[in-house]
């Protein structure tokens, strides 16, 4: 009975990876994914089949290629090891157990990647570039690739363990959402790390009194703002950004809409002296 080692899973799963390195409009990932299921075919049908069994994976096919989508890869190994070892399944049933599967997988696997991950390690990574240090864009590079590897090492594998099932253990066990949750914080805690050393904003008018004292100094930045919470107007403009961002307003008027604001409120210092 053919039996898949463990160094075709890991052939398949890492060609995977260049499943849209021979990306086209009209089948979208097929080519690249038939590619991927070669060393799956060799090891499980004799050689005049080859031709025959791949052909199933020249049907259109798209979806996130990286962290989530490989445990389609996984499912459809499992299914073939069962079709080649004799069990009714047929390649329509292949063929449709990944294509319902790729378009609700690209979904999460596009979140995960594009608006989790990259943003919040590269958030962190561009802090270190910009106070001098060299090794930002090097330890964006190396640990992004490491969760991207590692998650989707763990996606495939589970997906060719747990078969069509997985994805919906994998749903109800809530895993997911935890590990929503966890990125979520440690995103916030990026964006406010951004927002204070980033986002510089300030009010620095200042009063002179003279009374029995003597000359006495008032800050309206320092002896307010700063005193009630350090970086109110830097959050404020960050908040205010994200309000109208949630109201769709196009994010071409809100960068207008900045340089307006920061043309008035130079103008303004100006007329009260601030830089004279």
């Amino acid at each position: 009975m053919p039996e898949l080692k463990k160094s075709d899973l890991v052939k398949n799963w890492l060609l995977g990876y260049s499943s849209e390195t021979c990306y086209n409009y009209e089948r979208l990932q097929a080519l690249g994914n038939a590619n991927a299921f070669i060393p799956i075919i060799r090891a499980l049908y004799p050689k005049e089949k080859y031709a025959e069994e791949i052909q199933k994976y020249m049907v259109f096919f798209n979806t996130e290629p990286s962290y989530i989508g490989t445990v389609i890869h996984g499912i459809t190994a499992a299914m073939e090891e069962k079709r080649a070892n004799g069990e009714d399944i047929t390649a329509e049933e292949i063929i449709s157990v990944r294509s319902a599967l790729m378009g609700p997988l690209a979904g999460v696997g596009d979140v995960v990647s594009q608006s989790i991950v990259y943003p919040i390690l590269a958030g962190i990574c561009i802090q270190l570039a910009l106070a001098g240090n060299f090794a930002g864009p090097i330890l964006f590079e190396i640990i992004y690739k490491v969760i991207m590897l590692t998650l989707g090492y763990n996606m495939y594998m589970m997906g060719y363990r747990q078969g069509k099932t997985a994805i919906i253990n994998f749903l109800q066990s809530g895993k997911l959402n935890r590990i929503l949750e966890m990125v979520s914080i440690v995103g916030l805690m990026v964006v406010g790390n951004m927002t204070v050393n980033n986002v510089k904003f300030s009010i620095p008018i200042e009063w002179t009194f003279t009374n029995e004292l003597g000359v006495v100094k008032f800050n309206l930045q320092t002896g307010v703002f700063d005193a009630l919470l350090p970086g109110m107007l830097p959050l404020g403009i960050v908040l205010g950004v994200w309000a109208l961002l949630r109201k769709r307003v196009q994010p071409l008027t809100i960068v207008g809409l900045m340089f307006l604001v920061g043309i008035v409120y130079v103008a303004v210092s100006a007329l009260l002296g601030v830089y004279a």
